[in-house]
């Protein structure tokens, strides 16, 4: 009897840990990680090198082996690789498989030296993602006021576009990969919004600088001045969508119109088609250019650097990197310096 309460409560916490391990990483990673490590299994059927689920152990030399198939076969680029190799590691350490990776003292000298002669033989992939400043914002703003789509998906990205550029939003923090995995208690909900007489706060319960899921909020306050409000925005998108859907406290903040969690593929994809309307190049923005386009904004009308990082949640001088500067600025500068 004692048993068979014994294998019932190891049931239980079994599928428990099993949870508690997909909250070690975020959703965007976790997806990557599983699709390095599908390959990688991969990798190994093709030579014989495994037979059941999973491997018994890793070597540093088969990382090696499939460092080089990923360069020589899929034709990856450096930093694909690396990310892969981190998703091997983390189901090495989840599933307790034999590796130099639950080693503490093994740093993986020889793997280090040879990922880095990849990275000597590629040229590097730049993709140079152009800043949605406040006056493309507007363009955009504007474009959806006269209608683009329907009355609903065009009034859910105008909210979607003020609140990204003025919460310095990235993608990720408020859409999702895929509908189907919407999580109310890790994406952004309807209940993470709170009104007050001339701000709205908008709360986070997670994002890239927030490892331990502390949740951070946000303040979105009143634009009397222009149309471009994140506050009214919200506003008047709320009262919209509930008219048109169940209004659940727990369910998605942003959704299409079959009511279904905003997927970072659908927004891109309404984004780009919106920017070619207005007669910007689609492929020079993607869903990060609002965050970046809020700072290279906030760094051209002179806002003092630590209010920057304070707005964009950075912890480090790493948002310089994301202010763009022009040739005309660097003219000025490069002129000051002999006046």
């Amino acid at each position: 009897m004692h048993s068979s309460k014994c294998i019932r409560s190891n049931v239980a916490l079994s599928e428990t840990v099993s949870k508690l391990w997909n909250f070690s990483i975020s959703e965007g990673t976790k997806v990557s990680y599983e699709t390095g490590y599908n390959h990688f299994f991969k990798f190994l059927l093709l030579n014989g090198s495994v037979t059941d689920s999973k491997p018994y152990s890793v070597s540093e030399d088969l990382l090696i082996y499939f460092a080089t198939h990923c360069f020589q076969h899929l034709k990856l680029q450096y930093s694909t690789i690396k990310l892969y190799i981190c998703g091997i590691r983390h189901r090495c350490l989840k599933d307790n498989i034999c590796s130099p990776f639950n080693n503490s003292s093994n740093n993986l000298e020889r793997l280090s030296l040879f990922l880095n002669s990849i990275k000597r033989l590629q040229k590097p992939i730049i993709k140079d993602r152009l800043p949605i400043t406040f006056d493309i914002l507007q363009h955009l703003c504007v474009k959806l006021k006269e209608g683009i789509f329907s009355p609903f998906i065009d009034q859910m990205l105008y909210t979607a576009f003020t609140v990204a550029f003025y919460g310095f939003l990235r993608c990720g923090e408020f859409t999702i990969r895929r509908s189907k995995s919407f999580d109310c208690n890790n994406n952004l909900c309807i209940s993470d919004v709170l009104f007050y007489s001339d701000y709205v706060i908008l709360h986070l319960k997670q994002s890239k600088t927030d490892p331990f899921r502390m949740g951070v909020d946000i303040q979105l306050h009143k634009q009397l001045n222009h149309d471009c409000c994140p506050f009214k925005a919200l506003h008047d998108y709320l009262i919209v969508r509930n008219t048109m859907f169940k209004f659940q406290n727990n369910s998605a903040l942003f959704i299409d119109e079959s009511g279904k969690a905003l997927e970072r593929e659908f927004f891109i994809s309404k984004l780009k088609h919106l920017l070619g309307i207005c007669g910007y190049n689609p492929q020079s923005f993607n869903g990060h250019s609002f965050r970046i386009g809020a700072a290279t904004t906030a760094g051209k009308s002179n806002i003092e650097d630590h209010l920057i990082k304070t707005l964009g949640r950075w912890n480090s001088n790493s948002y310089c990197r994301y202010i763009r500067t022009s040739k005309n600025v660097i003219k000025k500068a490069q002129q000051k310096l002999s006046s």
